[in-house]
């Protein structure tokens, strides 16, 4: 049972690192929609946080590691890109993790249950993330009509 409250306290980490990179962008958020989604995401994942640390038998996200191999999130001088890209790769940590438990026995199916839906909830945030993270780069497409349309300089 220990490696399992291990387990659950490591997700709970994961679940509040998400929650605190989500807030972040929210708040740098330009679209006033996207910074309400992103706030509830935000909220849904503190909910999984604590719901996970709660399992693990240990208080909210207290006894934070930041020393484990993950930076804090970036400054808000990094911009609502820089931030949605440290969004997604910490949904996508944190999706891995849940997948990584997911192929481990688990004798309580209530749990496998709970791990599944904030598994489909981590991936399902991981995409849209990814999808706004590519809505700001340049296309390369129309880059190349620019780089046309532009006289060339001798």
């Amino acid at each position: 049972m220990d490696a399992l409250t291990s387990a659950l306290a490591r997700l709970s980490r994961h679940a509040e690192r998400c929650a605190e990179s989500l807030t972040a962008v929210a708040a740098a958020a330009a679209d006033p929609q996207m910074r309400a989604e992103l706030a509830h995401r935000a909220n849904l994942q503190h909910c999984a946080a604590t719901e996970l640390a709660t399992r693990a038998g240990v208080e909210g996200a207290q006894g934070r590691d930041v020393t484990d191999g993950h930076r804090e999130i970036p400054p808000f001088d990094a911009g609502e890109p820089g931030l949605l890209e440290y969004a997604a790769q910490q949904a996508g940590r944190a999706a891995a993790a849940y997948g990584a438990l997911l192929r481990e026995p688990l004798d309580d199916p209530e749990l496998r249950l709970l791990l599944a839906h904030y598994y489909r909830g981590a991936t399902e945030l991981q995409r849209m993330l990814e999808q706004r993270v590519a809505d700001f780069a340049p296309s390369h497409e129309s880059g190349r009509a620019v780089r046309r349309a532009t006289p060339p300089l001798h």
